[in-house]
């Protein structure tokens, strides 16, 4: 849980008024578990695993001759079936590995006992 509770006390911590982005973090997290927050990079690698390979998929699913000469096996072409099993796949393996590996990270964490709180910078 963060040391500030309130959008004064983070300001008058900072010695500025916070940014719109700031402000909006304290309200949302400011009564939030830790175990929470830490939550927070499940959802934010299953959004980076779900929307890195776009570009990819649609150079592959356009099949330029522009690109295919830069491609290691130019013949080979895959359609989109064969990429959304693989995302299917991927996210299979997230899910089972991943998410599970990420709350066993929290709770090692505070068994070592990692501080993860931060008090806010000061000028």
């Amino acid at each position: 849980m963060l040391e500030y509770l309130n959008l004064e006390d983070a300001e008058a911590a900072v010695g500025r008024k916070l940014t719109f982005w700031e402000e909006l973090w304290l309200n949302y997290s400011a009564k939030k578990h830790d175990f929470i927050l830490h939550f927070h990079n499940i959802l934010f690698l299953f959004l980076f695993y779900s929307l890195a390979p776009l570009p990819y998929m649609w150079i592959e699913l356009i099949q330029s001759k522009k690109i295919n000469k830069y491609k290691i096996q130019p013949k080979v072409q895959r359609t989109f079936s064969d990429m959304f099993k693989c995302y299917k796949d991927v996210m299979k393996t997230f899910i089972l590995v991943a998410g599970p590996l990420q709350i066993l990270s929290y709770l090692t964490t505070k068994w070592i006992g990692i501080r993860t709180s931060l008090p806010l910078p000061s000028r």
